[in-house]
């Protein structure tokens, strides 16, 4: 027996202008099209209709001006925390030291100095996701898409993590 195909509407109408050193955030119940939506505007999924635009240009795939931050923490298994975040510079071809000076500093910021030879496993939940964090803006992306970042997190940590990414938008 074959299953039926159903079509769902997951977004219609959006029309959304976001202005420099905005912090957005979308709500909405499980299932609504947030991550959806996230995806589109990172360049990760197409959109059947409309488009997304960054500074005029048309998204249609992950642009470099675009930091992304998923719900589980994707952090490379065989990096260290500081190899994690050096890696979103390496692929943009900035040289070693520069990747290292950066990746510690931002180390420094989340309060992660002294892990930086630490590997995923050997970090908390909440000090991957920090690392997670880190690599997203280790870039200096003009654009910062963050699915559910805390999601995975008691919610100790995950109020902890809030007050400490808004404390650390303020310095960049």
């Amino acid at each position: 027996d074959a299953l039926p195909i159903y079509r769902v509407t997951v977004l219609d109408g959006v029309d959304l202008a976001i202005r420099k050193g905005e912090f957005i955030t979308l709500v909405g119940p499980s299932g609504s099209g947030k991550s959806v939506l996230l995806d589109i505007i990172g360049g990760l999924t197409q959109a059947t209709g409309g488009e997304v635009q960054l500074d005029g240009r048309r998204i249609t795939k992950p642009d470099p001006k675009t930091g992304y931050v998923f719900q589980q923490y994707a952090l490379f298994p065989w990096r260290t925390a500081l190899a994690n975040i050096e890696y979103a510079l390496e692929v943009r071809g900035v040289a070693k030291a520069e990747r290292t000076a950066t990746a510690r500093h931002l180390l420094s910021l989340f309060g992660l100095a002294g892990f930086e030879d630490r590997f995923p496993n050997q970090l908390s939940g909440g000090m991957q996701q920090r690392v997670a964090i880190a690599r997203a803006l280790a870039s200096n992306p003009e654009v910062l898409l963050m699915d559910e970042p805390f999601a995975a997190l008691d919610q100790q940590t995950r109020e902890l993590l809030q007050g400490e990414l808004l404390r650390i938008w303020g310095k960049i």
